[in-house]
């Protein structure tokens, strides 16, 4: 297919590292496709990439210089079967061009998310760029909370796709050495947080830690950072690069023992993936996209953007990885950042502009029981996907007409569907299988009025599925605030089994399921909580095909106060889904193995978790309904207990005792929670240390999960 991009930025000999991840894209399409690239530039400077390049004078504060380079672009599309137009400033000449040809735009501008960053030339333009983003048939985003704003300006689909991501041809090992290299990349800017880094450096010394600073980038703080090294004693261990070239960045990298970048935010963050895919640890600042790919141990996100914040979060970081290998801290960065599925989700995205849109198999049960809730963001998260058919809202005891009112505009899309469901009981049962009831393509999604998807989710949930022939798709989980959800803890994401990889501590069945294969079955009506517990574990066990989604797209929960899954109820109400589960015949009918994993689960989750949040405030039927429960799960799976801690037993035999104090269970539920005392470690039948139950590699698998 020939290709005609059109871009603002491209490296230059001066200014090499000036739309780097631009010529990325250019080189990834090259290998496809026959790719004319236009560059719009005021400069006389030669680009300094290894593909032809047509130089067309233009500065986008003249508008003639515009109006012309509009007319080379109208004249070079006649023979192009798609525009690709890259950066936000490359816009300006397509606002009276009129097209016939598909046109994607990819955007990575910071200014979208936070206009104070820019100067004040550029946020002038943001309400034309707004207008203009509008225009494309398709836009890309390099992460999820841009395209989130970009979504805001359009109704047409936008897509998230990550930069180009450099894996260095050879991967260096940490400096041997009892010092300590922080490396940062970026320019001298606030936004980036150099003086922050050198803060940090300083504290460190102060510390008693031998500690340097390399830094590449340049910029108007230069004389600033030297004067505040200076007074702060660190002249010496300060070592600026200035500008470097791209490539060469990961020799730098190599340098360090940790990557340091007290940035502001970033609306991806090139230099911190590429870091994390060189083998080394980060300490960068917690906002922005780099959220949805730090995680410890390989990387500490520091919300604070002070010197002893940062010193402390690359203390922190090197405990996490002492011992730990180069490729061992790159391991989970480098199956983000592929590049095939860069490669392929471009491709889709150039289907999707000429018209050959992905099928639109997956319909989205959101169950709404407030309208004054922001049921409009759950909806409006899940419509950023095009494979997405119809987003049922069940309006449970909700007049439609409010909920329209809720929604706003978004219940103008012609695939949001509002149903009327009324019932006396408040539990999300009724309205979630009213809305799989309705359903009638290929995969089923549900989705809690809360909650939120980043954008394109469903999309590449979906392109897992077809490349996996998949019945579940399990989604990966994040609170809104920023921590990962680390079920099911498992080291696998082909091919999972409910025993094996503990696919019971995933109680929602957040993600996609066939219908085909799971449309039959139905939460459990009348539960306030628990509804979802015999749905999943139906599915767990049943031996399809599961895979955990591990590339972009994430379900997000927003941990709102009054949601009707965080109420404390009495103690056989919140347990009566397990009470339920454990009298089901096919629950009964599951093998001793599968039994035991589920019963682990339910010890350590159901049946603590309601200890814990009830210590120092136990109702008088509380123990009682605990103590009939225990002897029903010890009796459901005998060989559960001895796998669990020797803590976990204490307070198992204590649960099963009615006679037994308040006090006592308290004091054994905050011992249980001592996760690295002896107790906690060790399981009741010490001949089970290493089983896959026991707390050791329970707790293993845990950590792994969360990378």
């Amino acid at each position: 297919m020939k290709i005609l991009v059109v871009t603002t930025w491209l490296p230059t000999a001066g200014h090499p590292e000036t739309g780097a991840f631009v010529a990325r894209d250019i080189e990834m399409l090259r290998a496809d496709h026959d790719v004319e690239v236009l560059h719009l530039s005021a400069s006389t400077e030669d680009t300094s990439v290894d593909f032809p390049v047509t130089r067309v004078p233009m500065s986008p504060s003249n508008p003639l210089s515009i109006a012309r380079a509009a007319r080379v672009i109208a004249a070079r599309a006649a023979a192009a079967d798609l525009i690709h137009s890259m950066a936000a400033s490359a816009l300006l000449p397509f606002r009276n061009l009129r097209l016939n040809r598909p046109w994607v735009h990819t955007e990575h501008w910071s200014a979208l998310l936070a206009p104070s960053t820019a100067p004040l030339v550029a946020r002038a333009a943001l309400p034309l760029t707004a207008r203009l983003l509008a225009r494309p048939d398709i836009v890309i985003s390099v992460g999820h909370d841009l395209a989130a704003a970009i979504a805001r300006r359009r109704s047409g689909p936008t897509v998230v796709i990550p930069n180009a991501v450099i894996r260095p041809e050879v991967r260096q090992e940490r400096p041997a050495s009892d010092s300590i290299t922080l490396v940062g990349v970026g320019g001298l800017i606030s936004r980036k947080g150099p003086d922050i880094a050198i803060g940090a450096l300083a504290d460190l010394v102060a510390r008693g830690v031998d500690a340097r600073l390399i830094w590449a980038g340049d910029g108007p703080m230069r004389g600033e950072l030297s004067r505040l090294a200076e007074s702060l004693g660190v002249t010496d261990r300060w070592d600026l690069r200035g500008r470097v070239a791209p490539e060469t960045v990961p020799d730098v990298v190599a340098e360090g023992d940790v990557f340091v970048l007290p940035t502001q935010m970033e609306t991806f963050g090139v230099a911190i993936a590429e870091a994390l895919v060189a083998g080394r640890p980060v300490v960068v600042g917690a906002s922005g996209e780099q959220a949805s790919f730090v995680a410890e141990p390989d990387g500490v996100l520091v919300a604070e953007r002070s010197a002893g914040a940062f010193a402390d979060g690359i203390q922190r970081a090197i405990a996490l990885n002492e011992g730990r290998t180069a490729a061992e801290i790159a391991e989970r960065a480098t199956q983000i950042f592929d590049p095939e599925i860069r490669r392929r989700a471009t491709a889709d995205a150039y289907a999707t502009a000429r018209g050959a849109a992905p099928t639109a198999d997956v319909e989205v049960v959101i169950a709404a029981h407030d309208a004054r809730r922001r049921v409009d963001r759950a909806v409006s998260s899940a419509l950023s996907s095009m494979t997405v058919a119809r987003v049922l809202v069940i309006c449970h005891n909700v007049d439609i007409e409010e909920m329209a009112a809720c929604l706003g505009a978004v219940a103008e899309d012609e695939r949001v569907v509002l149903v009327a469901f009324r019932d006396t009981v408040r539990s999300p049962a009724g309205p979630f299988n009213a809305g799989i009831e309705l359903c009638t393509e290929k995969f089923i999604a549900i989705m809690g009025s809360d909650d939120e998807l980043t954008p394109g989710a469903i999309d590449a949930w979906r392109r897992t599925a077809s490349e996996t022939r998949a019945d579940v798709i399990i989604a990966p989980l994040r609170h809104a605030e920023g921590a990962r959800v680390p079920t099911p803890p498992t080291l696998r994401h082909r091919g999972l089994r409910g025993a094996r990889d503990r696919l019971a501590y995933r109680t929602a069945p957040l993600g996609l399921f066939s219908r085909a294969r799971f449309g039959g079955l139905r939460l459990t009506p009348d539960l306030a909580t628990g509804e979802d517990l015999a749905f999943t574990t139906r599915m767990w066990f049943s031996g399809a095909s599961i895979v955990r989604h591990r590339a972009v797209g994430e379900y997000l929960i927003h941990d709102g106060e009054d949601r009707v899954t965080f109420t404390v109820r009495p103690v056989h109400e919140e347990l009566r889904a397990v009470e339920l589960l454990l009298i089901d015949e096919h629950t009964r009918a599951m093998s001793a193995t599968d039994r035991t994993a589920l019963a682990a689960k339910l010890w350590r989750i159901s049946i603590f978790g309601a200890v814990h949040y009830r210590v120092g405030r136990w109702a008088a039927d509380d123990r009682a309904a605990m103590s009939r429960l225990t002897h029903d799960l010890r009796a459901f799976a005998p060989a559960a207990p001895g796998l669990l801690s020797r803590a976990d037993a204490a307070l198992i035999d204590a649960l099963a005792d009615e006679q037994e104090t308040n006090e006592r269970i308290d004091n054994l539920s905050r011992a249980r929670r001592r996760f690295f005392s002896p107790a906690a470690l060790l399981p009741a039948q010490l001949s089970r240390v290493f089983a896959r139950e026991a707390p050791l590699r329970f707790a293993f698998a845990t950590w792994w999960s969360l990378r």
